[in-house]
C-alpha cells in the first residue's frame, strides 16, 4: 500500500522533473528529501507493475546508476522522456526454449527460500492450517516414497527424505514460476537502449544502456544442454541460447564481438582446480570409514557422509571440465570464462571498460609458473581467471 498512499498524494508532497541533462525527485512536507540524477550516470531503468499497480493504472519505475538508485512512481501512460517510444521487437523465444532456459535457469537453493517465503505468506494471510496442510503433504510424499525404497530394499533416513522432498517441490515451483514470468518474454534494441519485457502477473520492463559486460552462466545442465541463458546487468536478455550461436547473438543483441581466446590455463594447473574438492573429499572418506567402526553412528550420520562425499567428488569432476573450458582473449572487445563457485561464467565486454587489472600468486602458484587474474570492471563487476600461465615478453 506504500505506492498507493504515494501515488495519491504525489500531488501534493512530491515534485517530479526531467530535463535534458537530468532527473529531479524531490520528497516530504515538513522534511523534504531531494535528489538530482543526472541522464549520463543511468545505467538500467526498470519499471515493475503488480496487479494493483494494474488496477490504479500505475508503474513503479527504479532508476539505476552505477554509485546506487532513485525510485519513483509515475501513471502508466506517463513515460520517460529520454527513453525512445517505437521499437521493434528483435527476439521472441518460443515456448520450448522459454521453458529449457527456465529449466537450467532454475536453482534449488533459490527455489528453497522462495518456496518458504510463500508458505509464510500464505500462513500470514490465509491461515497456519493452510501452510500446514502442505507440510503434511510434503511429509506423506516422503512416507510414500520410503515404503517405495524399503520393496526395492533400499534404507534412507525419513528426515533425508522430507528434505529432498520438500527441496523438489520448492524446486518445482520456483520453475513454475520462472516459466510464467518467460512467457511473455521481449527483447527489443533502439538508440543505443537494450528492452526487455516480461511478466503475467507482475509486468517487469528493463531498459539496459548498453556497452556493458555480457554474460553467459555455465553450468553442467548447460553443458548436456549445449544451451544457457544470457544476461546484461543482471538481467536475463536470452533465456536459451545455443553455445555456438553465442557469437552471433551478442553482437545482435549488444553490439559485442567475442574475440579469439589468447590464454588458458595448461595441463599442469588441474592440481590447483580441484585441490579444494579434493581436501574434502580425503575428510569425508576418512569420516565415513571412521563411521563404521563407531557402536554409536546412526544412519542419518553416514547418509550424511556419504551426500558429502559424492558432492565434493562431483565437484572435483565439474572444476576439471570448467578448467578445460576456462579462457581468456583480449582485443576490442574481451571476453573471459572464469568459474565463481560451481558455475562457470563466460563474461564479454568493451576492453575499455576495464577498471583495474590483478595479478596474485600463491606459493604453489610461483613454484609452477602460473597466477590468478582479477579484472574488475566500472560497473562494480568482478571476474577471476584461475590458475593461468604467466607469460614473459
Amino acid at each position: 500500500m506504500k505506492f498507493l498512499l504515494y501515488y495519491i498524494l504525489r500531488k501534493f508532497f512530491v515534485r517530479l522533473d526531467f530535463s535534458d541533462d537530468q532527473i529531479f525527485l524531490q520528497k516530504g512536507f515538513f522534511i523534504k528529501r531531494a535528489a538530482a540524477l543526472p541522464i549520463s550516470a543511468i545505467i538500467k531503468i526498470t519499471s515493475r507493475r503488480t496487479v494493483l499497480m494494474r488496477i490504479f493504472r500505475a508503474k513503479e519505475i527504479t532508476v539505476f546508476t552505477l554509485g546506487g538508485k532513485l525510485k519513483f512512481y509515475l501513471p502508466k501512460s506517463e513515460q520517460l522522456p529520454f527513453l525512445p517510444e517505437k521499437r521493434s521487437v528483435c527476439l521472441k523465444p518460443r515456448f520450448r526454449e522459454i521453458a529449457l532456459g527456465a529449466f537450467i535457469d532454475t536453482r534449488a537453493l533459490g527455489g528453497i527460500f522462495i518456496f518458504s517465503a510463500v508458505l509464510r505468506r500464505i500462513s500470514t494471510v490465509l491461515g497456519g492450517e493452510y501452510s500446514k496442510k502442505i507440510i503434511a503433504a510434503i511429509a506423506n510424499t516422503a512416507n510414500e516414497l520410503e515404503r517405495t525404497l524399503k520393496f526395492f530394499r533400499i534404507t534412507v533416513p525419513k528426515i533425508a527424505l522430507t528434505v529432498a522432498v520438500f527441496a523438489f517441490s520448492a524446486w518445482i515451483f520456483a520453475f513454475i514460476r520462472k516459466v510464467i514470468r518467460l512467457s511473455r518474454f521481449r527483447v527489443s534494441r533502439k538508440s543505443g537502449f537494450l528492452f526487455i519485457d516480461s511478466g503475467i502477473f507482475t509486468l517487469y520492463e528493463h531498459a539496459l544502456v548498453l556497452n556493458s559486460a555480457a554474460v553467459y552462466c555455465d553450468t553442467l545442465l548447460t553443458f548436456l544442454a549445449k544451451r544457457a541463458p544470457l544476461y546484461l546487468r543482471g538481467v536475463m536478455i536470452s533465456p536459451c541460447v545455443k553455445r555456438e550461436k553465442l557469437s552471433k547473438t551478442l553482437k545482435a543483441l549488444c553490439g559485442l564481438k567475442m574475440p579469439p581466446p589468447e590464454i588458458s590455463p595448461p595441463k599442469r594447473a588441474a592440481l590447483g582446480y580441484i585441490a579444494a574438492p579434493l581436501f574434502y573429499i580425503g575428510l569425508f572418506a576418512s569420516a565415513l570409514i571412521a563411521a563404521y567402526f563407531l557402536p554409536f553412528s546412526a544412519a542419518l550420520l553416514k547418509t550424511v557422509l556419504y551426500c558429502g562425499l559424492f558432492l565434493n567428488v562431483y565437484s572435483a569432476a565439474l572444476y576439471l571440465l570448467y578448467m578445460r573450458r576456462s579462457k581468456a582473449g583480449f582485443a576490442k572487445f574481451s571476453a573471459l570464462a572464469a568459474r565463481r563457485g560451481r558455475r562457470l561464467y563466460t563474461v564479454v565486454f568493451p576492453t575499455d571498460v576495464i577498471d583495474c587489472v590483478t595479478l596474485s600468486q600463491s606459493i604453489f602458484q610461483k613454484r609452477k609458473g602460473l597466477c590468478n587474474c582479477k579484472l574488475s570492471l566500472i560497473e562494480h563487476q568482478a571476474f577471476v581467471a584461475r590458475q593461468l600461465p604467466i607469460t614473459r615478453s
